[in-house]
C-alpha cells in the first residue's frame, strides 16, 4: 500500500473518531457542519441535526379554537413551544383516513422548529377512481389548511398570535395524498416546497386522459402526463425499492403509469428535485419519519422552507440507504473549485494531491481552499471526498 493510501485511510480515521459526535465541536465548527450538526441554544452545545427535539410541541384542535373546515376531515395543529418565531408550516395529510394518520411527521417536524398540520380526508374508500374524493379535492384541502394556520397569527387566544410566518408553506402527504400535495404545488406556486411520501398520483383530464370504464357503467379520464406536473415547487420525492413490485400487479398496471418514480421524472428538470428510493422498502418507506427519511425531510425544509443555504449540500449527498438517488439540486459550486492539482478533471488524484500536501504543510493556491475560509485543512478534503463518493 502506497504512501498516499495509507495517508488517506489514517485520515479517515481519525476523522471518523473526531467528528463521530457533534457534541465534540464548537460554535463555529457546529455552524460550519449544519446539517449534520446544529446548535443548541438552550444547552449552548452542539448536536446532531435531524433527531427529534424532544416534547418541545404542543398541539391545537378544533375544539382549541382553530378554524373548521368543509374542505377538510378535522385537523390536529402542532407548533413548537421553543425555538424563535415566527415560524414556517408545513401541511400534512394521510392517504385514508383522519388526521392522525400523519400525527407523527407532525410531532416529529414540531420538536424540530416547524409548525405542522396534519389534516384528514373524506375518502372511506380504497381506490380514489371509485370516489368522489379525488387528489385535487385533497389538494384543496391542504390549501383551506393554509388559511386556517394563517388565521392562528391574527387570532387573539390562541399560543400562535403573531408567531407564524404566513409566507412559507410548505406541503406532503402519503400515497394518494402525496398526489393530492403535489396537486396543491401546482394550483398555488407561491408554496415553498413539497415532500412527497410515496406518493401517487393522477389527473383529472377528459382531453388528453384515456377513457378507463371500472365495470360497472362509469367512465373515469384520469392519468399522469407529463403536461400535468410542469411547475417549478422545490419537491422532495420519496420511494421504496419494492414499492413497484408491490403495487402493480397483472390484474391491475394502473400504478405503473402514477407512482413516485414517475412524478419525479416528470418534473421538468429546471425544478429542483429530488428522488430518494429506501432500499429494500416499499410503499410504506417515507409513510412515518425515521433515519434518513426524517432526517433528508428536515433538511429539505431548513433549505427551503427556513432559506438556510448551508443545509444544500447535506441533501446532494447520498446517505447510503438508497438504491436510486437523484437529483437536479445545484450548490452553487463550480466542479472548478474541486480540481486541486489543475489536471482539468476531477477525481481521486485531487483527493491523493490534497491529502499529501496538507501533511506535508505545502501551501496550494486558492483551488485547494475548498469551502473558502481562507484556510486548506481536513474541512477542505470532506467536502472533496463527499463530492467524489
Amino acid at each position: 500500500m502506497n504512501f498516499i493510501i495509507k495517508s488517506i485511510i489514517c485520515l479517515l480515521l481519525f476523522l471518523s473518531s473526531v467528528f463521530a459526535d457533534c457534541s465534540d465541536l464548537d460554535y463555529n465548527d457546529c455552524l460550519y457542519w449544519a446539517g449534520y450538526c446544529e446548535w443548541n441554544e438552550e444547552t449552548n452545545a452542539c448536536q446532531d441535526a435531524g433527531a427529534v427535539g424532544g416534547d418541545n410541541y404542543d398541539v391545537l384542535s378544533e375544539d382549541d379554537g382553530i378554524s373548521q373546515s368543509t374542505l377538510y376531515n378535522g385537523a390536529f395543529l402542532y407548533y413548537p413551544t421553543e425555538g424563535n418565531p415566527p415560524f414556517e408550516s408545513i401541511i400534512l395529510m394521510p392517504a385514508f383516513g383522519d388526521a392522525a394518520g400523519m400525527n407523527g411527521w407532525a410531532q416529529f417536524y414540531a420538536s424540530n422548529g416547524y409548525i405542522a398540520m396534519s389534516i384528514g380526508n373524506f375518502d372511506r374508500n380504497d381506490r380514489d377512481w371509485n370516489s368522489e374524493w379525488d387528489y385535487a379535492d385533497r389538494a384543496l384541502g391542504i390549501l383551506d389548511a393554509m388559511e386556517t394556520i394563517k388565521a392562528e397569527n391574527v387570532r387573539e387566544g390562541s399560543p400562535l398570535y403573531g408567531n407564524i410566518d404566513t409566507t412559507s408553506f410548505s406541503v406532503s402527504g402519503h400515497s394518494t395524498s402525496g398526489g393530492g400535495a403535489h396537486t396543491a404545488a401546482i394550483m398555488e406556486p407561491s408554496i415553498k416546497s413539497a415532500i412527497l411520501l410515496n406518493s401517487a398520483m393522477s389527473y383529472l383530464d377528459s382531453l388528453n386522459c384515456p377513457a378507463v370504464s371500472n365495470g360497472m357503467g362509469d367512465t373515469s379520464y384520469y392519468c399522469l402526463l407529463e403536461q400535468h406536473l410542469d411547475h417549478e415547487v422545490p419537491t422532495l420525492v420519496f420511494a421504496g425499492e419494492s414499492e413497484y413490485n408491490e403495487l402493480v400487479t397483472s390484474d391491475d398496471s394502473t400504478y405503473a403509469g402514477m407512482w413516485a418514480f414517475v412524478q419525479y421524472n416528470y418534473i421538468p428538470e429546471t425544478t429542483e428535485k429530488l428522488y430518494f428510493e429506501s432500499e429494500n422498502q416499499g410503499h410504506s418507506s417515507a409513510e412515518f419519519p425515521d433515519g434518513d427519511v426524517a432526517n433528508f425531510a428536515l433538511y429539505w425544509l431548513k433549505y427551503y422552507s427556513s432559506n438556510l443555504d448551508n443545509y444544500c449540500d447535506s441533501l446532494i449527498i447520498d446517505p447510503g440507504s438508497t438504491s436510486q438517488f437523484l437529483t437536479t439540486i445545484d450548490c452553487n459550486t463550480s466542479t472548478l473549485i474541486f480540481d486541486v492539482n489543475d489536471d482539468g478533471s476531477v477525481d481521486d488524484t485531487d483527493l491523493n494531491y490534497l491529502v499529501v500536501s496538507i501533511i506535508n504543510e505545502n501551501t496550494l493556491d486558492i483551488l485547494g481552499d475548498i469551502n473558502f475560509d481562507q484556510n486548506i485543512d481536513i474541512f477542505d478534503i470532506l467536502i472533496l471526498s463527499d463530492y467524489l463518493n
